[in-house]
């Protein structure tokens, strides 16, 4: 887990260009920015439900954090593993039932696919959210406080919504033509999917 951190930070120290927008963060903010509760969840078991045209229903959700990847498995109620997914710092791999994605840094380039969406994701709630990060503020429209991050997977944009107390409330990601939001209650959405991620399922044993 500590080297799969390292090399997000990697990413992470790649040049960006200046949030469109935005202008200097305060000080006051760069030091109560806090991650996303949900982040607690990364690695472990969850459950997740999702509707997409590729694949819709409630899922047992397992991601497990080796020394340099991520690797996500989802599971139905009924028959075999439906998604089996690996996020490394320069790579997005995923397995599903008769398919096979396959993405390389720059992910901007990458076709649109779930298994990126799941990637943005993931790289964003395993990525430390620090003050090195933070490439701009500006108020929203509903007065909360907006950031812009340098993006975990190194590609595309990152803006944070932050609750009263610095913890990300909300992440708008776009990658290349994948857009995602993913807020502190576990419902994430874009065009054509939606979902929410729950914490870990009931166990009988």
């Amino acid at each position: 887990m500590p080297n799969l951190r390292r090399a997000l930070l990697l990413l992470l120290a790649m040049p960006a260009a200046a949030c469109a927008g935005f202008g200097p963060p305060r000080q006051e903010t760069l030091a109560m920015v806090q991650p996303m509760p949900l982040a607690r969840l990364l690695p472990g078991r969850f459950e997740l439900e999702l509707a997409s045209p590729s694949l819709t229903g409630t899922f047992d959700a397992v991601c497990g954090v080796a020394t340099n990847e991520c690797r996500l498995q989802l599971f139905p109620d009924v028959g075999g593993k439906v998604l089996d997914l690996t996020l490394r710092a320069a790579s997005v791999v995923a397995e599903f039932p008769g398919s096979r994605y396959e993405a390389e840094s720059p992910l901007d380039r990458a076709p649109p696919h779930l298994a990126l969406v799941f990637a943005a994701i993931l790289g964003e709630l395993l990525a430390p959210v620090s003050a090195e990060r933070v490439l701009g503020e500006r108020r929203g429209a509903d007065g909360a406080t907006e950031i812009g991050l340098q993006p975990a997977l190194g590609s595309g944009s990152v803006v944070a919504t932050l609750a009263p107390d610095g913890r990300v409330s909300e992440y708008r990601i776009r990658i290349g033509w994948v857009r995602v939001a993913l807020r502190a209650d576990g419902s994430f959405d874009g065009d054509g999917f939606s979902g929410r991620v729950n914490g870990p399922p009931s166990s009988n044993g």
